[in-house]
């Protein structure tokens, strides 16, 4: 696992940090692990460095999905001996102990990417709520892109280096993850699922059930507009096309009223 970059993104995640460095390195010793830090307020770059690994600091908080790019920008150079990417959250959700897993995957069975669906495996971290919309993204995703998935959100991956370029304008916030499942499926990639385990978080959720499912949908209808347009304008797209005109009239004319 010599050429495997394993990216952690953390923001405030001094609780569970030092603990999912320690089980990163277990599971997969011969990996490079690198933390990029969004502009924490604890000690979560401090505990990853005295880890002894590479920190990459962010001066400001950029977003889940700004920090995972940070973390892919380099290793993709020609010659360069980072051939594939992994990525999971600091919170300690999900399982370090499923990369190789993953990675066997990529590497023996040529997937260009594998997700860890937590909905194949056994979830007991995720609120009621998060489910049920996690389940109809997927559906979304599958219904739109003909191929079936089960997760479109998970935050455990593992994928070549080589498609780094396509996630490079990809949302720098917590829709970083659906993007890049859509994006991937419509672009034609190899894509595969496995179980894994998803466990509860440590410490407080920075996700927004409401304005993170917005989010969520909106990449999945953008993608699917830029892929398959005819489909998207076919079906759902007047009424999301409808819902974020509306969303987007209710904030405005929340602001101007003060």
């Amino acid at each position: 696992m010599k050429d495997l970059r394993i990216v952690i993104p953390a923001y405030n995640e001094e609780s569970s940090i030092g603990e999912v460095i320690d089980r990163v390195r277990k599971a997969c010793p011969e990996a490079e692990v690198l933390v990029v830090d969004d502009a924490s307020k604890d000690r979560t770059a401090q505990i990853a460095r005295s880890s002894n690994i590479k920190v990459v600091s962010n001066p400001t908080n950029l977003g889940y999905g700004a920090a995972l790019k940070a973390g892919f920008r380099n290793g993709v150079n020609p010659g360069a001996s980072v051939k594939y990417f992994a990525f999971l959250d600091a919170d300690g959700t999900y399982p370090p102990e499923k990369i190789p897993e993953l990675y066997n995957l990529c590497r023996q069975k040529d997937y260009d990417l594998v997700v860890g669906s937590r909905f194949l495996g056994h979830n007991v971290g995720m609120p009621v709520i998060r489910r049920i919309g996690n389940k109809i993204f997927a559906s979304l995703i599958s219904a739109y892109t003909e191929k079936n998935i089960t997760d479109s959100a998970s935050g455990l991956r593992v994928f070549k280096a080589s498609l780094v370029p396509l996630f490079h304008d990809l949302p720098d916030g917590l829709n970083f993850t659906p993007a890049m499942s859509v994006n991937a499926l419509f672009a034609g990639v190899t894509y595969a699922e496995t179980p894994i385990e998803y466990a509860r978080r440590v410490g407080n959720s920075k996700l927004s059930s409401i304005k993170d499912g917005y989010r969520f949908l909106k990449v999945i209808m953008d993608a699917t507009r830029k892929y398959r347009p005819l489909l998207f304008y076919c079906t759902l797209g007047l009424p999301f096309m409808l819902v974020d005109y509306i969303v987007k009239l209710f904030t405005r004319t929340k602001v101007q009223n003060g």
